[in-house]
């Protein structure tokens, strides 16, 4: 079967990593390439040598032409599939798909929709791109969520109806070797990685790390990553003198080397699909702690594979940043039944047989 995925680019992000595991996973038994409407981005580099990889170069805003483009893309290379990836891509893609006659048409909805000010023209222009998606979502085989969470947000918000959608949890390559505890240490490290942004809600984590280094002097935080939000970040770190607790390495793509030196993973989010940081944590062993927002609920199992506390709610992590703190008994019982979870349920090999019956399926 020959296979496009469509997708905005391969920038550095939890989506961009699954759609490269998926199109390097399938291309063992069909025909796949890749499509980067604005840019190729970092994360081309990991593509199977199998694997096409075809840029558009589109320019920010709305480019009218773009369906054209891409159903001229879809028809000279004559795709048995189109497999679009975010609702960035979903209307361009899915019309060109019906343009060009491709016969399976399929979508994953990686996260929520995105933010629109809430003015009376951005209302009207929501609604008019809802109806539009709802009309188009017909033609659709599947639209694949990476979580539960994510499909009811669909069906309430956007009114796509469920029948139509399928939950594929996402995966990640299986750990390497048998879980293995973390040895004692004179400290006890906190850490979290993603982008630094409104949606992570940093300004929670510190301030219950803060409260927490009150009555716990070996605890430190290590926040990866980057974006707007660091010198706000960097300003609370300042203020508050927590420059010898807190650490900011910045971006980094040694992940796993950095989750070793981890002993905790905190995932703070007002919001997330099935995260990709977190399965490296669960992979690594690591019990986390997170917040009972979109699909986290799905990932940590509250008091089996880690922890749960409600979103905004500080002093309910600093409680459980304190039970972890205090207990290495805890923290690996929580990690190792984190690690066989993640084992069973969002290894890359059970999230691309999945991915292969549902394409089985439709096709």
């Amino acid at each position: 079967m020959r296979i496009l995925h469509i997708i905005e680019s391969l920038d550095f992000g939890g989506a961009e990593k699954v759609t490269v595991s998926l199109a390097n996973g399938m291309a063992e038994s069909h025909e796949v390439s890749v499509c980067c409407l604005k840019r190729v981005g970092v994360l081309g580099a990991q593509l199977d040598k199998r694997v096409g990889v075809i840029c558009l170069n589109k320019g920010e805003g709305n480019d009218y032409l773009l369906p054209l483009r891409l159903t001229r893309l879809i028809r000279k290379n004559a795709f048995d599939m189109v497999h679009t990836h975010n609702w960035a891509v979903f209307l361009e893609g899915g019309l060109a798909g019906l343009l060009a006659g491709t016969p399976v048409l399929l979508h994953t909805v990686h996260g929520p929709y995105a933010d629109y000010p809430p003015t009376p023209g951005s209302r009207l222009k929501i609604a008019l791109r809802h109806l539009i998606e709802r009309r188009l979502a017909r033609r659709f085989r599947r639209i694949v969520t990476v979580s539960d969470a994510i499909r009811s947000y669909i069906e309430n918000d956007i009114r796509i109806p469920s029948v139509h959608m399928f939950t594929v949890h996402n995966g990640i390559p299986d750990a390497s070797g048998s879980y293995a505890g973390r040895p004692e240490r004179p400290f006890v490290t906190f850490m979290t990685v993603g982008r630094l942004a409104p949606i992570k809600n940093h300004a929670m984590m510190l301030r219950a790390f803060q409260e927490l280094a009150k009555t716990h002097p070996q605890v430190r935080l290590v926040i990866v990553g980057d974006g707007p939000e660091r010198p706000a970040i960097e300003s609370y770190i300042r203020q508050h003198r927590l420059d010898d607790k807190v650490t900011l390495p910045g971006f980094r793509d040694d992940i796993d080397s950095l989750l070793r030196e981890a002993d905790v993973f905190l995932l703070t989010s007002r919001y997330e699909g099935i995260s990709i940081a977190l399965l490296e944590a669960m992979r690594a062993g690591l019990p986390a702690i997170g917040t009972t927002v979109g699909g986290i609920p799905e990932t940590i199992l509250d008091g089996k594979t880690g922890l749960l506390v409600a979103p905004d709610d500080h002093m309910a992590l600093v409680k459980a940043m304190t039970a972890l703190a205090g207990s290495k008994t805890r923290r690996d019982e929580l990690g190792k039944q984190g690690y066989d979870y993640f084992m069973r349920e969002f290894s890359l090999a059970t999230m691309l047989a999945r991915y292969q019956k549902l394409y089985t399926n439709a096709v």
